[in-house]
């Protein structure tokens, strides 16, 4: 069922008065937010429409509650993010500021994400928490060194656009295997799915560098 589009207006105004029940703005708890997920896939623009939902920052995840129409409840962890801008979008015939957020959908592809906090103190946490856990990563993988091996395994990863079974690479043992894979793993690079393992947020920021990829 599609939100009124009346609602996400006022569900965005909701809250954005001071009251002693409501927690501060740079807290990020339940704040009026206007998500659209997804926003993007791959390089094309999705025809989803934003809807009002409430927002929370906990344990360095960005928890999305309570959303209106058919958009379920879901987190974006950080260390999925793979890039960041400040944006707009159209939320109710307003253009409106908003956070644009690629990060990986486990254990899909990277997809992108638009947030609209209405209230300015929170919007600029939003973007302030984002952008230094963004720099973070940045600076990470500027400090890796990986082998050739390494990186196509992380650029076969992405190729596939999910999890990938080590067990299906039949030409390496498990000594071998272990020895590509851990290191990946330790670097925060690969994670662990129900069936395999996936780029998190800075292993597509490696692959990035390494196969400039603009759609990412």
């Amino acid at each position: 069922m599609t939100a009124d589009p009346d609602d996400v207006q006022d569900r965005l105004l909701e809250g954005t008065g001071s009251s002693d029940s409501e927690p501060p703005a740079a807290d990020l708890a339940a704040v009026p937010a206007g998500v659209t997920h997804p926003a993007r896939k791959g390089g094309r623009v999705t025809d989803v429409s934003a809807v009002a939902a409430r927002l929370t920052l906990a344990d360095e995840t960005l928890q999305i509650r309570d959303a209106d129409g058919d958009l379920a409840d879901f987190d974006l962890r950080f260390s999925d993010i793979v890039y960041y801008r400040e944006d707009h979008q159209e939320i109710n015939g307003r253009t409106v500021e908003s956070l644009s957020i690629r990060h990986v959908q486990p254990p899909a592809a990277a997809v992108t994400t638009a947030v609209s906090v209405w209230d300015d103190a929170a919007h600029d946490r939003l973007r302030e928490v984002v952008a230094d856990y963004y720099r973070r990563q940045r600076d990470a993988i500027d400090d890796l060194s990986l082998s050739g091996p390494q990186l196509e395994l992380l650029v076969r990863c992405y190729s596939m656009g999910g999890e990938l079974d080590p067990s299906a690479m039949l030409s390496k043992s498990t000594a071998e295997l272990t020895e590509l894979f851990e290191p990946l793993r330790a670097a925060g690079l690969l994670r662990k799915g129900d069936t395999g393992v996936f780029l998190t947020g800075r292993g597509y920021l490696v692959v990035n560098e390494e196969i400039d990829d603009e759609t990412m």
